[in-house]
């Protein structure tokens, strides 16, 4: 069947696709899909926390932890793990206490490349399930075509579980085509949520490419309502 456009819906269109042009991805943990080291997949829904985790997948992206022996017991999680309802991402590395993990990755499935502007730090303690002693190194670095694009962040220590602390990345995580996260020192937790990937972090302005898109739908639209007064 034939469909016939009428001028102001094919205004409405342009201001459709315009946003979601605009528009980018949050990552949150709930909704995704986890695989697990057996290779099963699950979904993550604000009660279960998902243990042995491989890696995770939501919004077209995905997080990897590395190596996967690394992964093998209280190593990598996905999911309610604090107990509040709220999902995140969670790992003990292989300089702590209680898992093996050395790396934790952020890349978009199929490749491509995306800004990282913001997330939340959950965990970043030395000491298992409780308070920071401000002696952790844990780092974030951004790479395109495996060659760094800045040089890598320190995050700062923080105390096992919520309140979390935001962190706002530079525009050396523009055009990126990975995101490296490790550590440099003994670092036992180490949890975050919250990632906004090729949108605005929260309480900034938007692109300025974002807004004319939107803004020149908006005039098409504009447009076509002079034209159907006169």
């Amino acid at each position: 069947m034939a469909i016939r456009w009428s001028g102001f819906g094919a205004a409405l269109l342009l201001v459709g696709l315009s946003a979601a042009s605009a528009s980018g991805a949050q990552i949150t943990f709930t909704g995704g899909t986890v695989t697990l080291l057996d290779a099963s997949t699950v979904s993550t829904d604000t009660v279960v926390v998902h243990d042995d985790v491989d890696y995770y997948d939501e919004d077209g992206f995905r997080l990897d932890f590395f190596p996967d022996s690394g992964s093998v017991g209280f190593a990598t999680h996905v999911g309610n793990y604090y107990g509040v309802g709220n999902d995140v991402i969670h790992s003990h590395w292989s300089t702590g206490d209680f898992g093996g993990v050395d790396l934790i990755t952020i890349t978009k499935i199929g490749g491509g490349t995306f800004d990282l502007n913001y997330f939340i730090l959950t965990s970043n303690t030395d000491t298992g399930g409780s308070t920071a002693s401000g002696l952790e190194r844990a780092w974030v670095e951004g790479f395109a075509a495996s060659v760094s694009t800045g040089a890598p962040l320190l995050l700062p220590s923080e105390d096992w579980g919520f309140p979390a602390t935001p962190i706002f990345l530079s525009s050396a995580f523009d055009s990126v085509d990975e995101v490296r996260i490790f550590v440099t020192s003994a670092v036992d937790c180490f949890g975050m949520d919250e990632f906004f990937i090729d949108e605005p972090a929260p309480g900034t302005a938007p692109e300025p490419s974002s807004l004319l898109l939107f803004g020149s739908a908006l005039a098409a639209l504009a447009a076509y309502r002079r034209k159907k007064k006169a």
